[in-house]
Formats: C-alpha cells, structure tokens, sequence
C-alpha cells in the first residue's frame, strides 16, 4: 500500500471512531436519568473522540509527534 492509502485508511478509521463517539455521548445525554454511569460514558466518549480528532488533524497536516 502507498503513504497516501495508509493516511486515508488511518483518516476514515480516526473518522469512524469520532462518530462512535459522538454516538455515545449523545445516547448518554438522552438517557442521562435512566443510568448511573451515563457522566462515565460522556466523559469517556469526549476523551475518545478528542484523541481521534487530534489523529484526524495529525494525519490531515501530516506532522509528527515527535521528531527524532
């Protein structure tokens, strides 16, 4: 596979998990009452969909991390 199918692949997949994450966090919202860990599963949904944003942005400016 080249570099650029590699970075699409990894781009979709990042994609996919922030609409998971969205999903959760907007399930949790819409029975908030209903559950006892439903501010666990929003916070959980944040941290994830934060960290695959920042993989989205990553991926999309193409900058490492770190450089060696």
């Amino acid at each position: 596979m080249s570099e650029q199918s590699v970075r699409r692949l990894k781009i979709g997949f990042h994609i996919f998990i922030i609409l998971f994450a969205i999903g959760v966090i907007v399930s949790s919202v819409l029975v908030y009452e209903e559950m006892e860990r439903a501010m666990m599963y929003i916070v959980l949904g944040v941290i994830i969909g934060i960290s695959s944003l920042f993989q989205v942005f990553r991926n999309v400016t193409k900058q490492p991390l770190i450089k060696l």
